[in-house]
């Protein structure tokens, strides 16, 4: 490993401690990830034959059980579930091969079939983010998921290339691209708290989304070993060790979110959402030990 284990447990202990969050492992709610396999299969995402998207479904009940369990619409929540579901498969199955992706933006406008089932039933979820969002986020998030997307296409047809020391926003943009950071965000407030409230808070809220899961999968990807990671361009835009990416990245998340609390402050139910969000969205990676291993780093044996 790059970085030691020992320095990683230090540092994500310090980073839990300074966004007062507790290390918790949320178990898995089998009701609810039973009711989600339900609507998976009544929309035909899981048909006869082989089943791409179900090994992804409970990965994205556990995002929706953990993050978002303040929303009180049911009906958002397996929305939520399954966007998730389809959006780690993306992440996880065409990060080598983007053909059938590369065209999913222009047979999303024409309506036309995907060239892949997973892939029809993400465009049909898209298409209803209006019946569950106000008319503005979810605009917003329509283009956040296109641009997740559009950033499998830019990683794939950028492989090999150098990463300028000039360039030292490109990493957080291309991340910021590829985590669909503003939905996952604009999904945390509850319809009935004004878009005022949170907005100017929605930069920061795209920083910690995508910079708490980097910092939480940084120990796994360690293990594998691996070098394109936003940290690994972090490193190499600043001409900076590894370590020293990690570290900035935490000091720079805890900005976010004492930021975020600030903005937030004057609008009780906006900060509570969010209080709740930050919390679970941790959780969200501590549950999943299959994913991010955490449970190897000693949390939650004292």
């Amino acid at each position: 490993m790059r970085v030691a284990k020992e320095e990683i447990v230090f540092a994500l202990r310090t980073f839990l401690s300074r966004c007062s969050v507790p290390y918790r492992k949320i178990p898995m709610d089998e009701a609810f990830l039973a009711l989600c396999f339900d609507e998976a299969t009544k929309r035909g995402y899981m048909a006869d034959g082989p089943d791409p998207l179900r090994p992804f479904i409970p990965q994205g009940v556990c995002i929706a059980m953990t993050s978002y369990t303040h929303l009180e619409d049911k009906s958002v929540l397996v929305w939520m579930a399954l966007y998730t579901a389809c959006a780690i498969y993306c992440d996880d199955v065409f990060m080598k091969d983007t053909e059938a992706v590369a065209l999913f933006c222009e047979r999303l406008m024409r309506n036309e079939p995907q060239q892949d089932r997973a892939l029809d039933g993400f465009a049909e979820l898209i298409l209803e983010i209006p019946h569950h969002f106000p008319r503005v986020t979810a605009n917003i998030m329509v283009t956040s998921t296109l641009n997740l997307i559009n950033a499998l296409l830019i990683e794939d047809q950028t492989k090999g290339l150098p990463v300028s020391v000039y360039a030292d926003n490109y990493p957080a943009f291309s991340r910021i691209m590829s985590g669909a950071s503003e939905l996952y965000a604009l999904a945390i407030f509850p319809p009935e708290v004004p878009v005022g409230s949170y907005i100017q808070a929605l930069p920061s809220l795209m920083i910690f989304i995508v910079n708490v899961n980097d910092i939480l999968s940084f120990y796994k990807e360690e293990l594998a070993e691996e070098t394109v990671n936003h940290i690994s361009l972090i490193a190499f835009a600043r001409g900076c060790s590894q370590s020293h990416a990690f570290h900035s990245l935490i000091h720079e998340t805890v900005e976010a979110h004492q930021k975020i609390t600030h903005i937030l402050e004057p609008d009780p139910k906006a900060l509570d959402a969010y209080k709740k969000f930050a919390a679970g969205y941790v959780y969200f990676h501590t549950s999943l030990d299959s994913r991010y291993h955490l449970n190897e780093l000693g949390f939650g044996s004292e």
